[in-house]
């Protein structure tokens, strides 16, 4: 189950700054993976997500907003999931060394 308390607040100021992204009127199905897709399939669904996320006027903001919530799923601002994931680690390795 998803832990929703890292989310911000319900208020449109809290995520106006999606309606601008170079991905409002695109398909979510672009930027998260399906069932079982692996392979192949999957690395040319998200070299397609990432192409959407490349020129975005709010790719900083919406890679902050899946940092900060730690979004498990999806294409956010242009990196992965696992991408991600790997950035948390950097961060909380660097933070522990110093």
């Amino acid at each position: 189950m998803a832990n929703l308390t890292r989310l911000p607040a319900p208020i449109i100021e809290s995520y106006e700054w999606q309606e601008r992204g170079a991905c409002a009127n695109v398909s979510v199905e672009r930027f998260f993976s399906p069932d079982l897709e692996r392979g192949a399939p999957r690395r040319a669904r998200e070299t397609a997500a990432k192409a959407i996320c490349a020129p975005c006027p709010v790719k900083e903001q919406c890679l902050a907003h899946a940092l900060s919530v730690r979004e498990p799923y999806g294409i956010w601002g242009g990196v992965t999931a696992e991408e991600r994931a790997a950035m948390l680690s950097m961060r909380r390795d660097r933070e522990a060394a110093a």
